[in-house]
């Protein structure tokens, strides 16, 4: 299950499903002349012309979070999966993207879910720069905590970021075979050690965590909602009562 995403079409995660069996509806519709004049700019690069079919024509930088990165690469990981497991092979070339994928969808969920922490809890801060999901984690769970103490899925969550530390410590293993030099030597990001991977369990590990992540950061959303229907509330009654305090002293003025 990929993560809840922002989206250009249903401008929100709640009425994904509804609003793209209607954009679907409307796209077999559409003529591939108004998918042309969709295009902003035909002088940036590969833009949609009167030839681009429906689905090869994709909205980009329509003001998406993290959350629709992560979604992005975890649907990306998926369906490497499902490719490998259709052909029954290529599993030795597609680990590389794959496990990168799922790797920085979690990142970028992380980084997500510490942003929307802060703000609820009011604490300072974005979520900080860097690609050491430890890192990350070791911010995020005391925000989580504050929010659900003693949730035992925290438990599951740290596992799974710790497994893939080991396996690839800086988000570089899965993108080159050796890293940046050291007193003029590369070294190898991946373990000598390391020769196979359980791909099956990998992705379902972290696919698990990704959707604990998912549904943090959806009762994250919630709770800031909740938060700033109140503030919102008392806002209005601040408002109103002096309103009716400065209507009050004008009525004793004026009657003296």
């Amino acid at each position: 299950m990929a993560p809840r995403a922002w989206c250009c079409r249903c401008q929100g995660a709640g009425d994904h499903d509804r609003v793209h069996n209607a954009d679907r509806w409307l796209r077999s519709r559409w003529s591939q002349r108004f998918v042309y004049d969709l295009a902003m700019n035909q002088a940036l690069p590969w833009q949609p012309t009167a030839k681009t079919s429906i689905p090869e024509t994709v909205c980009v930088n329509y003001g998406g979070d993290l959350g629709l990165y992560a979604a992005g690469f975890s649907t990306g990981a998926e369906v490497l999966l499902e490719v490998i497991r259709s052909k029954g092979h290529s599993q030795d070339l597609l680990v590389y993207p794959l496990v990168y994928s799922l790797r920085h969808a979690l990142e970028l969920l992380l980084k997500h879910v510490i942003r929307a922490g802060r703000q609820l809890i009011d604490e300072p801060g974005d979520y900080p720069d860097g690609h050491r999901l430890n890192s990350l984690w070791n911010t995020c769970k005391p925000i989580l905590k504050q929010v659900w103490p003693d949730d035992p899925a925290f438990a599951t969550l740290e596992k799974t970021i710790i497994n893939l530390c080991d396996l690839d410590p800086e988000g570089e293993a899965f993108r080159y075979p050796v890293g940046r030099k050291k007193h003029g030597v590369r070294s190898a990001t991946l373990s000598e050690d390391l020769r196979y991977i359980d791909l099956g369990a990998l992705v379902g590990d972290v696919l698990h965590a990704i959707n604990l992540l998912d549904g943090a950061d959806a009762g994250i959303d919630a709770y800031l909602d909740a938060k700033n229907e109140m503030l919102e509330e008392q806002y209005q009654i601040q408002q109103e009562m002096k309103a009716e305090y400065e209507s009050e002293m004008r009525d004793y003025y004026e009657a003296d």
